[in-house]
Order: C-alpha cells, then structure tokens, then sequence
C-alpha cells in the first residue's frame, strides 16, 4: 500500500497507568534560582527557574492525567515505610522529598514561567535513581514541550513536544541484589538536549517539563535543572534536519452523510487550531458530507468529492441512513470498496461510527421496536460492522456512538444538549463533543511515520 508521510508533530504516543509522588518530612530548601526567560539567553548558559526542583513540598508539579497538584497527596505512611526498605534521598539540601513514578497515565510535569525561544539550546537534566527498593530501574524519559494558547485540562501533557537532538540517559545501577547489605542507590544524570531554530513552533508559548515513568516497578528521580544558552549555528542545523517539513499543506476529507455535512469539518477545525499551533501545519479540512446518504450510494462520489482533494486523511461515517435503507451486510461491502480505495491511493483513514438515535423523537422508532429500539439496531447491525472492519484491517476508530452514549449516561437531559429536536441530527455541543475527540485521531494519523 502507497503511504503519503506527512510528518507533523512529534508526538509521543500516550501512556496510561499509575503515578506516585513520595513525600517525606522536607529539610530546608536551598535558595530557588532567579528567573530568567530563553528570550535573554546569551553564549553563557542560564539557568531557568523550576519550582521545587527537589520536588519539595508546595511546589508547582502535577499529575500529568488530570492536571491536579500532587500537595497534600501522601498524608499518612507510606514514605517512611519506602524509605524503610533502602532509598536514600540524594539532594537533602533541596529538600528530602523525592518522586517516584510507576510510569502510565499519571506522569507528572510542571509549567514553567519562561517561553520556548529562538535559536535556543535547552539543556534538561535529572537524577535517575536505581534505589534499594526498586532495583532494577525500570527506566522512564524526560520531555520538554510546551502549553499551546488554549491549553487542556492538563496543560497539553503528552502533546506539543520538542524533538530532542540528542538523549543521555544511563541506567543507574545498585547491586542490591548481589549485596543484600548494600544500602547505597545507584544513581546517574540523565540530560536531554533540545535545540530551537529561527521560527521553532510553540515560539512565546510557555515550556512544560514532563517526567515519565518506565514500568510496573517505581522509577525514582530527583533534582530537576533546566539550562538555556545561544544555539551554535552548528546546533541549529543539525536540529533544523529532525524536523520534517510538509510539501503541503495537508488536506482531510470528511466522508459522510448530513451528520457530517452538517458542522463537522467546521468544529473539528477549530479544534485542530486550539492543538496545532502552527497555521502552516493545520489541515484543510474538507467538508465531504451529504444530506440522506449511504454507503452504497455514496460510492458514486469518492471522486468528485473525496479523490479530488488529493486529501492526506478521510474520515469515513455512515450509517444513520443506512439504517433505515440498506441491509447491513449491503453497508460492510461498500464499506470495504471504499477502504480499498483510498488505501489503493495512500490515503489514510478514520472510521467513525454513527452518532445515536434519539429513539424518543425520531420518526423511525416504532419501526424498529420489534428489533431492539432504533438505536439498539444501527449499534448492532452498523456500528458493530464498522467496528469490525477496523480491527480487521488495523485501522484506526473513533467510536463516536460510543462516546456519546457514555455522555448520554451522565445526565439525563444530556440528549437534548446533544441531539436536535428531530432525533437524528446534532446540536452545536453535539459537535463540540465530536470535535474533542476526532481532532486528537487526525492529529495521529498525520503524525505517523
């Protein structure tokens, strides 16, 4: 299969798991560093503020999967009983409290005031430690990002990250294992260097520091430093070759029926521009939907109204019609003459499930209530399908009538906020709803390799 590579952002792939954040009684902490931005960086290094960089108490740190500050989180015993069993803190005079992370969903990361600049080397830094509780050390990466103009819960944790230009990170070591009276940690410096051109994305946006665990077991760290200096014009050629540039702008279809037609490409815009700070990056979005139709007779227009774009993406969503118009196994197979060809013409694709039925409103559901409900039968005879045929042949989903059905469970009113008064089509927070997850997809999709 033709593939186009389109490579947009560096966007590593999202984590899901446990996080801790280990907190002892802290000693005194040695002064913060003064502040100072990229924007005024000389020849000379400087150094850039963090707060608590010994992850001290009332510090600034998060939980990379809700946002949340880690104060307050370990109010019992569970440190002195970690400490008990062999970690040593390596930095007491930053403060005897360390981080200790298994890695997944909650990471941690912390925003800091000064701004990703031009033609900036960064220099971050972090103890890596193999403690006498852990050993072996399960690894874990440091990231440098940055927070887009309209960030998300979580500050834009895990997107928006500067591509490194060069990674040192040494396993630390302890032979606990060997030496079962050994209460010495191994510890060892990881640094990451990033370096920024003359128009570096995220430019004037604030920097993010992410810390990101390795494993099931507890990788521990400690004393974060971050150093900025003047790019070497060596430096900023070799980092200006990691970026891949775009021949074009990139173009995604939205292949659908008046669900599609009716917001859709729009929404996901505005989305696309809240994620992708860069204009010469954001998609053109094509608005391929059409009123009443179906699969089958939507095959008629690939064409017309999809090939003819050149579109590096399409979004394929059907069904609603479908329902009502054509048997099911009709559906799969024009579903199927469709993947075929835009794979055919290395395009990539998005399925997306239909958006449900308001089976209460709609004019179709007394039709089907010797099936299940409306609702209950485009789920099992379409949307399950479609389901299918992405896993079968690897590609990616958006499980819209998923997604909508877990909101519709959170309140009861909520179908009303999100499907019109007609039962089918949707309401602008219906598409602000679709907008929140679709954009994400499209954002992998160009991102992949």
């Amino acid at each position: 299969m033709k593939t186009r590579n389109h490579t947009l952002l560096s966007i590593a792939t999202a984590l899901a798991g446990l996080t801790t954040f280990a907190v002892s009684e802290p000693e005194e902490a040695s002064p913060k560093p003064e502040t100072a931005t990229p924007a005024s960086v000389s020849e000379t290094a400087v150094s850039i503020a963090i707060s608590e960089p010994g992850f001290e108490a009332n510090g600034n740190w998060k939980l990379a999967h809700t946002g949340a500050g880690v104060d307050g989180l370990f109010a019992n015993d569970i440190l002195p009983n970690y400490i008990k069993a062999g970690l040593i803190d390596t930095k007491p005079d930053l403060g005897s409290r360390i981080a200790y992370n298994n890695g997944l969903h909650q990471n941690l990361y912390q925003v800091l005031e000064a701004t990703v600049a031009a033609n900036t080397t960064y220099k971050l830094s972090i103890l890596a430690i193999d403690s006498t509780a852990t050993n072996p050390f399960p690894g874990g990466e440091l990231r440098l990002g940055y927070v887009s103009a309209s960030p998300t819960a979580n500050d834009d944790f895990d997107w928006n990250l500067l591509k490194p230009t060069k990674v040192d990170n040494p396993l630390p070591f302890n032979d606990h294992e060997n030496d079962p009276g050994n209460t010495t940690d191994g510890i060892t410096t990881w640094t990451t260097i990033f370096t920024t051109g003359a128009t570096p994305i995220g430019i004037g946006q604030k920097i993010r520091i992410e810390i990101v665990g390795g494993g099931k077991a507890q990788a521990v760290f400690d004393n974060v430093k971050l150093d900025a200096r003047a790019a070497t014009p060596t430096e900023i050629v070799a980092a200006a070759k990691l970026v891949k540039i775009p021949e074009k702008q990139p173009v995604v279809a939205m292949f659908g029926d008046s669900t599609t037609d009716g917001g859709m490409a729009l929404a996901v815009q505005k989305e696309l521009n809240k994620l992708i700070s860069s204009e010469k990056l954001r998609p053109n979005m094509i608005n391929a939907g059409k009123g009443g139709d179906y699969a089958v007779a939507a095959l008629k227009r690939l064409e017309k109204d999809v090939l003819k774009h050149k579109p590096d993406i399409v979004t394929i969503s059907f069904g609603l019609n479908d329902t009502g118009l054509r048997k099911p196994d009709e559906y799969k197979d024009s579903l199927k003459r469709m993947i075929r060809t835009f794979e055919d013409a290395g395009i990539q694709i998005l399925l997306m499930t239909s958006t449900p039925f308001n089976n209460e409103q709609h004019g179709w559901a007394e039709k089907f209530e010797e099936l299940g409900g409306l609702d209950e039968y485009m789920d099992k005879e379409y949307c399950d399908r479609m389901r299918s045929l992405a896993d079968k042949n690897d590609i990616l989903l958006c499980d819209l009538h998923a997604i909508f059905k877990n909101e519709l469970k959170k309140d009861a009113d909520m179908v009303n906020k999100l499907i019109s008064g007609d039962g089918v089509h949707l309401t602008a927070e219906g598409y602000q709803l679709i907008a929140k997850h679709v954009a994400p997809n499209i954002i992998k999709r160009l991102s992949k390799e």
